[in-house]
């Protein structure tokens, strides 16, 4: 049992992103479409697809431009399955710095996905770890960062 899922689709589209933006030593980020998801009690959250705009990123530092939140919501409408299906979390990259919530990262979470089970994914795409690049998962709860579990699954 894990604190989150994600569909492969989901982290395939976020490596990619932030694999080429590692090329040029910049970090990158988008959002997280999926589910705040209850079993027996026990809390989750389904991750089904990445989605991202304009960046204006530097090696340290990333953040959406003022036009890519025009593009960001009409990709959401385009993702969006159900009404059940929300913005369930952000992800972003650390290229070469390994996976952590900066205090800029904490803020960001607190401010922008202040639900109990949002989540963070950091993904540092020069660093390997288990299943391919190195991936952690976050929230952050009364200003402490928790690291959560996570699985990435198949379709079958």
């Amino acid at each position: 049992v894990f604190d989150a899922y994600f569909s492969e689709q989901c982290v395939s589209k976020a490596q990619a992103h932030f694999g080429k933006a590692a090329e040029s030593r910049l970090e990158a980020m988008g959002l997280l479409v999926g589910k705040f998801c209850s079993h027996n009690g026990r809390p989750w959250v389904l991750c089904e697809d990445y989605i991202t705009a304009d960046n204006s990123a530097t090696s340290v530092s990333v953040k959406f431009t003022r036009e890519s939140f025009r593009d960001l919501a009409g990709e959401f409408r385009a993702k969006r399955t159900s009404p059940q299906t929300i913005i369930v979390g952000w992800a972003h990259s650390h290229p070469g710095y390994g996976c952590f919530l900066s205090q800029t990262d904490v803020s960001t979470q607190e401010k922008f996905f202040a639900h109990p089970q949002s989540i963070a994914l950091v993904i540092d795409p020069t660093k390997t770890g288990e299943n391919g690049m190195l991936k952690r998962t976050y929230r952050v709860r009364n200003g402490a960062t928790e690291e959560v579990s996570f699985a990435v699954i198949r379709k079958k």
